[in-house]
């Protein structure tokens, strides 16, 4: 009883690191959105937050928006909202939001401090 106590107690501590392993991972991005007319970019700053379980949210300045991911690799995180298809890629911390409007959105994330 006392054996299967300890094991039980270890398998769940194990878990638990486990999951903390996974806790969600945060990035500032900032750069601009590029209008299609040749306007002049405007600066843009989200807060992407790439969770476990393959969950992806981000916070535009006007409340959080979940994304679909559509495929994860070693290069390239790619994800779907309502307005948007979305390309991370690892290695750079280059952010691209392609609008279906024709508005594109470039730009450079850093992990965020905290």
């Amino acid at each position: 009883m006392f054996r299967t106590s300890i094991l039980a107690s270890l398998i769940f501590g194990l878990t638990g690191i486990a999951v903390f392993a996974e806790d969600a991972r945060q990035l500032t991005c900032s750069g601009t959105m590029i209008e299609p007319s040749a306007m002049s970019p405007s600066p843009e700053t989200v807060v992407m937050t790439l969770g476990p379980a393959q969950k992806i949210t981000l916070d535009l300045g006007k409340g959080v928006v979940n994304a679909r991911r559509l495929s994860d690799n070693k290069i390239q995180l790619k994800f779907r909202t309502k307005e948007f298809e979305g390309e991370y890629f690892h290695y750079t911390g280059d952010l691209f939001f392609i609008y279906k409007t024709g508005h594109l959105m470039k730009l450079m994330c850093e992990k965020r401090a905290g």
